[in-house]
């Protein structure tokens, strides 16, 4: 979710201004060693030492059933779980703090107009409490996944077999994205440091065929790629401000979406409209508040779907168009004693309305929707294991919760035998 090398860090000013703009260019970085037991943390806060009862924690960017001796987080994408690890160090403890009442939406930020969607949430439940409830089997799922696996990307069946790397360059390489077809994948390539000059390239899944789409000075990151296989959407610095862009799959035809701060774009299965993260002139600290808005492509119709405190981002949209899964803060459980907020995974109607809190007893971040529509794969830890990060699958009704046998984070998910993706 947001990177920048821990050696070349950056304090996010106190002053709201002067913070909501260096959050939409830099990254909070933490880098766990654990051969040191140490983890440090940037933003203003540095842990010194990890407690002796998390020594044993292991990276959360890891490769499945391996140990990697760094992770990264990226501001601008925050990977919110691998922040938590580190301030878990202070803090294991969790405290109820009651639900937090949605602050106003609809705050100007530009001349662009946009509507704010009704801010209503249906109850959670938890699903280990439902009679019969059973975890999702393996046999259920199909297609690959490509996912971070420390510093590169890589691709697995949904088992788990199969591992194939696709990048394995010195440098961070990560956000990954399938083409509609299965045959290539665009990400994010910092190779020369998170937030300096950062690119988003395409391989091909043999490994091959492997350039550079962005080409420019800029830091352009978080590409997702139509459903229709025409245009990739990302996020870019270049201009004013970090914006939403779309290009053609050669890098050409680059277009400007939006004129408010926009991060980590997500299509519409229609490919007429996408939604995104997009940072509050108030964002800063630990939990800066982001909120969700869905665009057309042509750049018409803004519309703010969430309007919490806090962090709400990394959207994902059904293969029907009927929701939209995403990452919050807004979690009526509190946050842990000493910092962190505790992220979890709800989805809610394209309009806004019914949002419904679906992970429940978990850290959980950056959701995918399963190309059928039946399941959501997420990138989860437990309470009690905050440093060891994996794939997860649930329903969209909050049931079958399951473990996948993979390591890592921010995945994407196809399945060519499938006509939707």
């Amino acid at each position: 979710m947001h990177r920048q090398h821990v050696d070349d860090l950056r304090r996010v000013d106190a002053s709201p201004i002067a913070a909501a703009e260096q959050v939409r260019s830099d990254r909070v970085a933490v880098r766990l060693v654990t051969d040191q037991n140490r983890a440090e943390v940037v933003a203003g806060v540095r842990i010194a030492s990890l407690q002796d009862g998390l020594a044993s924690s292991r990276p959360v960017r890891a490769a499945r059933e391996s140990d990697w001796d760094t992770f990264w987080v990226m501001r601008s994408r925050l990977h919110p779980l691998t922040i938590l690890l580190a301030l878990v160090a202070v803090s294991v403890s969790c405290t109820s703090n009651g639900s937090v009442p949605p602050h106003s939406v609809g705050v100007e930020q530009t001349a662009s107009t946009f509507t704010a969607a009704p801010s209503t949430v249906e109850s959670p439940s938890d699903p280990s409490s439902r009679p019969g409830a059973q975890a999702i089997r393996l046999s259920e799922l199909s297609g690959r996944v490509v996912y971070d696996c420390g510093d590169d990307v890589c691709e697995a069946d949904i088992d788990g077999s199969n591992v194939q790397p696709l990048t394995h360059r010195s440098g961070p390489e990560f956000d990954p994205t399938w083409s509609p077809d299965g045959t290539r994948v665009a990400y994010r390539d910092s190779r020369s440091g998170i937030n300096n000059n950062d690119q988003i390239y395409v391989v091909n899944v043999d490994g091959s065929g492997r350039r550079n789409l962005s080409r420019t000075y800029s830091n352009d990151w978080g590409p997702d790629w139509s459903p229709d296989g025409r245009l990739i959407a990302f996020n870019s610095s270049r201009g004013f401000g970090i914006r939403l862009f779309v290009m053609r799959p050669d890098g050409s035809r680059v277009r400007q979406i939006t004129d408010i701060e926009a991060e980590y774009p997500s299509w519409a299965p229609d490919a007429r409209r996408i939604a995104f993260m997009s940072a509050q002139p108030d964002a800063h600290g630990s939990d800066p508040n982001y909120d969700v808005f869905v665009v057309n492509v042509d750049g018409s119709h803004l519309e703010q779907l969430t309007g919490w405190p806090g962090e709400d981002g990394w959207p994902a949209w059904s293969p029907n168009g009927k929701w939209i899964a995403f990452t919050t803060t807004h979690d009526a459980k509190g946050r842990y004693i000493g910092g962190g907020p505790y992220r979890d995974v709800y989805i809610m109607r394209p309009d806004g309305t019914g949002k419904r809190r679906i992970v429940v007893g978990l850290i959980g971040a950056v959701p995918v929707w399963a190309p059928d529509g039946r399941t959501i794969m997420f990138a989860g830890s437990r309470l009690s294991r905050p440093g060891v990060t994996s794939l997860w699958v649930i329903r969209p009704d909050g049931s079958g919760l399951r473990r996948l046998p993979i390591r890592g984070q921010d995945p994407d998910w196809i399945d060519p035998s499938s006509s939707d993706r």
